[in-house]
């Protein structure tokens, strides 16, 4: 049984997570289904488990309720003979990871093992080239709680300030230009800083 989130892998945590916003299910199915995912064992068994045995496994996944604590961003990722190095600098990124990170970003918490897996190149690599994708989502997904939050929040914090000194740039740009345009350009970077902030975010 799946007691903390330092023991609980990003793949196994998405599942638990589908069924925590599955809304056509009563609360204590959703629990009975969290506590077969955690445990290992089938929804019939759990069903079928004396009320206390069960009660002891529904405490042990209370660690749930908490907000998962990420861990410092590693320089590199050791999973299994997976060795993964993170993109320290966002703008050095390829178009395709780009285009990929819009794409697993529009997914929500879905998306998260697709995402990192745009960030997270085997050691010796370029993205996307030379290496199995479906082994390093593989090796992204067996990731513990802790090190995948610490590295979503890294590079989400990287992200964020690359997009800060975009948008501080075109605001020094904005004051060279003709009345009409600064205001046209002003009026895209408000627009620009309103999904940035849908997003729970701040520029």
């Amino acid at each position: 049984m799946i007691k903390s989130y330092n023991e609980l892998p990003l793949g196994l945590f998405l599942k638990v997570n589908a069924v925590l916003e599955d809304k056509a299910l009563d609360m204590l199915d959703q629990q009975a289904k969290i506590i077969a995912l955690l445990s290992g064992k089938t929804e019939n068994e759990i069903y079928s488990m004396p009320l206390a045995e069960y009660s002891r496994l529904a405490a042990d996944a209370d660690f749930l309720r908490e907000t998962c604590p990420p861990a410092t961003a590693p320089s590199r990722v050791i999973v299994g003979d997976v060795v993964l190095i993170p993109v320290q600098e966002i703008t050095e990124i390829t178009t395709a990871q780009y285009i990929d990170f819009q794409t697993f970003s529009k997914q929500g918490a879905a998306g998260l093992v697709g995402l990192l897996s745009v960030f997270l190149v085997p050691e010796g690599h370029s993205y996307n080239d030379g290496y199995d994708m479906k082994a390093v989502k593989e090796a992204v997904a067996r990731l513990d709680m802790p090190v995948a939050m610490g590295l979503v929040g890294f590079l989400f914090a990287s992200l964020l300030g690359s997009i800060r000194a975009s948008l501080s740039f075109l605001d020094k740009m904005a004051t060279r230009l003709p009345m009409e345009k600064r205001e046209n350009l002003a009026k895209e970077a408000e627009k620009f800083r309103k999904k940035i902030a849908g997003l729970g975010l701040s520029v």
